[in-house]
């Protein structure tokens, strides 16, 4: 059962459209197969810089930029309907408000904590700020007991940071029981080159739903985000 908070509608793939009429079964057939495409790029992040540079003095210097990346994207996400399909219980649904789930890094023993942050669909970006910041102390206090997120994770947008690694390529594990059509993003360590800010994007993508086309133009929605800004400030 899908929680109600993650605002889920049964949908007919046979109302879709052409494409996903035919994609959505078969790439979910119950035969021995890998669904999902993994894609690297090295992304232009510019422009979302310096619109956050710009914007740390409202925010009294809080958060981070892989913070503000995470709310662009998921304020993109929420207005690309196909990256927001699961399959559940042999049924596709379309998940109006899914959760964001990021991997937080403690070290030790555990190593690795998951963060969950419900409702960022529909949050404005201080509200955002102050629940981001807020989970992910909570994460990175080992006092804290964390509950399981084993079960929120298969309805989740993935999105993690390696700010150390300037990787070239990235593939994702996959497990057929957990990862339901989500799609999952990992940014790197950002990077100068001539004039341009740059850092590595790695996306994995349910074949099911979408594909390097619906990434595409994901991105270049995700870029306009800050063009339109930094335009407006110059």
């Amino acid at each position: 059962m899908i929680p109600e908070r993650y605002e889920p509608e049964r949908v007919n793939p046979e109302q879709l459209g052409a494409w996903l009429s035919w994609s959505l079964g078969f790439f979910t057939e119950p035969v021995p197969q890998n669904p999902y495409l993994d894609v690297t790029l090295q992304h232009d992040v510019t422009a979302a810089h310096a619109v956050y540079q710009a914007s740390k003095v409202e925010f009294g210097g809080r958060g981070t930029f892989f913070a503000y990346l995470v709310w662009h994207l998921a304020q993109t996400l929420a207005t690309h309907p196909s990256m927001n399909l699961r399959w559940v219980d042999g049924n596709w649904y379309l998940l109006r408000n899914p959760p964001i789930f990021i991997p937080v890094a403690i070290g030790g023993k555990e190593r690795f904590r998951g963060l969950v942050l419900d409702d960022v669909y529909q949050q404005r970006y201080p509200d955002f700020l102050d629940n981001y910041l807020h989970q992910l102390q909570q994460a990175r206090q080992s006092e804290v007991k964390q509950a399981s997120t084993s079960q929120i994770f298969r309805y989740a947008q993935f999105m993690g940071n390696l700010p150390y690694l300037r990787f070239s390529a990235l593939t994702l594990h996959w497990r057929p029981d957990q990862m339901v059509g989500q799609s999952y993003f990992y940014f790197g360590q950002r990077y100068p080159q001539e004039d341009r800010l740059m850092i590595p994007l790695a996306a994995k993508l349910h074949h099911a739903c979408t594909d390097p086309l619906m990434l595409n133009e994901l991105l270049n929605d995700f870029a306009n985000r800050f063009s339109a800004k930094s335009q407006s400030a110059s």
